[in-house]
């Protein structure tokens, strides 16, 4: 395994140590899919994790290819949020390779909250709402 992504790894299961000694407060308030989490995993996720561009494997365009994951395993376990590798690499500094999205500002904190409160609830996503790609927005919005 190479250097830098064995040392990712090691981070991520070293992130995972570290969280898993806190208590999960209860949110502040009920997420809501359609309003909040689509919006931003749109904006954020799916110019590279989409049927055209399934980068590692996955493709978050629905809840059942979502919650399939991709080549790392699941990425989504609902109730889980330091478990589940979406809101963990979302944690990631930027110099770290797996860290997402892979850009310098990365996602503000409120947003990291939002999808910990949401994959905290269980994350719920109703079964017909499909994501669209930010390249699609122009001719296929929902």
């Amino acid at each position: 395994m190479k250097p830098h992504i064995l040392a990712a790894v090691l981070g991520l299961l070293g992130l995972t140590a570290c969280t898993q000694l806190q208590p999960e407060l209860p949110p502040d308030h009920a997420v809501d899919f359609v309003a909040e989490v689509k919006p931003l995993l749109e904006s954020r996720c799916l110019e590279c994790h989409h049927r055209r561009y399934v980068c590692a494997g996955l493709n978050l365009e629905t809840k059942a290819l979502a919650m399939k994951g991709g080549r790392s395993g699941p990425v989504i376990i609902p109730g889980a949020p330091h478990q589940s590798l979406l809101y963990k690499v979302l944690l990631l500094g930027h110099e770290n390779p797996v860290a997402m999205p892979p850009t310098p500002e990365g996602v503000e904190r409120e947003q990291q909250k939002l999808l910990h409160d949401w994959i905290l609830q269980g994350a719920p996503w109703p079964e017909k709402v499909r994501l669209v790609p930010p390249q699609d927005w122009k001719t296929n919005r929902s």
